[in-house]
């Protein structure tokens, strides 16, 4: 894959990834008890937002290609799978509790929960891509 294929398809997870942070952020109050649709007890719904939304917010700067230092740059891959995990735990959850979507928290309301779990694949297959060597990172 080329540099600037790899480049665009950071920028279109990336900008995929914000969206649902920014519905989450807009919301947050009512975030956490959204989680709970997910069969999630309430005692861990504020504990799984806040984290969720944290490592969502770490991931960016591998994804919009920050020079950041190696170290970081690993930490922000990560995060990036560590939050599509969560949000594919998540969207599985309500799809199997008869919910509509939460991972878009209280702002966006009454999405499928299909289209959402589409959505999380489609997140992953951009990310693993986002993730592939190119020139300059196989060094």
């Amino acid at each position: 894959m080329s540099r600037k294929v790899n480049k665009i398809v950071k920028l279109i997870t990336g900008l995929l990834i914000i969206v649902p942070l920014l519905c989450q952020l807009f919301t947050f109050e009512k975030f956490s008890a959204f989680i709970t649709y997910a069969g999630i007890p309430s005692s861990l719904s504020l504990s799984i937002a806040i984290i969720l939304v944290v490592v969502e917010l770490t991931s960016l700067p591998f994804l919009i290609d920050m020079d950041m230092p190696k170290r970081i740059t690993l930490t922000s891959r990560m995060a990036g799978f560590l939050s599509l995990g969560i949000m594919t735990v998540i969207s599985f959850l309500t799809f199997a509790n008869g919910h509509a979507a939460v991972i878009f928290g209280a702002t966006i309301k009454n999405v499928n929960s299909v289209a959402a779990i589409f959505l999380v694949f489609v997140m992953w297959a951009l990310l693993i891509c986002a993730n592939l060597s190119t020139k300059k990172t196989a060094k």
